[in-house]
């Protein structure tokens, strides 16, 4: 699973990766925006989130696995918001199921959508690339230092999620639902220690470092060109568009 987490960053093929870091960063982050705030609640909104990620996907070329994961993952995390329908319709007196479908509609595009656009621009991006990306932007330098140390972080706490399912397997803990269910309730008292004991150390570590006190070093960084200023100002009229759809549609 680690293998597979560092795998992720820079697995991308398309002609995004020409470009600099910054801006990749940022015309994924105006793809993002745009998903959030498009009125999906409309045909039109739903169109131009829609052509937004998959251009950005084409423009990206990230691996038929990751998309295929990323769905599925999105599909088993939004999907549910479905069954809260009849407690809406009940609770708002709707008259029919179109408005009690409407809030997990709009959260499950809305999530599936964003989802799609942030593991695309993070196959754009190596560990190193991300740090000379924020290195060019106006970004403080201790968030950006907090932002790399959970993209380092992350590949640690996956493989001691997979180590700990693995040795539940061997133990039989996957043996029968009540033994299961018993498993999942101490998982948090397990696992949740270990996850706020390594935050602890890890910032103590950084103020240690003097991560807040510094900005980041942006050498070796990639210095934007004109094809960085295309892509920009395209990311940027997508996102002017998705709110002048907000503005002057319906929300």
């Amino acid at each position: 699973m680690r293998n597979a987490w560092h795998d992720l960053w820079g697995s991308a093929r398309g002609p995004v990766i020409r470009l600099a870091p910054q801006t990749r960063i940022v015309c994924g982050a105006c793809v993002f925006a745009t998903c959030m705030v498009a009125p999906v609640a409309t045909w039109p909104g739903i169109a131009a989130v829609t052509s937004a990620v998959v251009l950005w996907e084409v423009l990206v070329r990230p691996p038929a696995r990751v998309v295929r994961s990323t769905l599925l993952f999105g599909l088993a995390l939004f999907l549910p918001y479905f069954l809260l329908a009849p407690l809406i319709r009940s609770e708002a007196s709707a008259d029919d199921w179109t408005r009690a479908l409407l809030v997990p509609w709009v959260v499950f595009f809305r999530g599936m959508t964003a989802m799609q656009a942030s593991v695309s621009t993070t196959t754009t991006l190596s560990a190193s690339e991300l740090r000379q990306g924020l290195s060019r932007l106006p970004v403080p330098g201790a968030v950006s230092a907090v932002l790399i140390q959970i993209v380092h972080q992350t590949a640690c706490l996956l493989y001691e999620t997979r180590r700990i399912a693995a040795a539940v397997a061997v133990r039989g803990g996957t043996a029968g639902h009540r033994t299961a269910i018993a498993v999942l309730a101490s998982l948090p008292r397990v696992w949740l220690p270990r996850v706020i004991d390594r935050a602890e150390r890890v910032g103590l570590a950084m103020e240690l470092r003097g991560y807040c006190r510094r900005e980041p070093a942006a050498t070796g960084s990639v210095p934007a060109a004109a094809g960085d200023g295309l892509a920009t100002g395209g990311a940027l009229l997508v996102l002017a568009g998705a709110v002048a759809l907000r503005l002057w549609g319906t929300p």
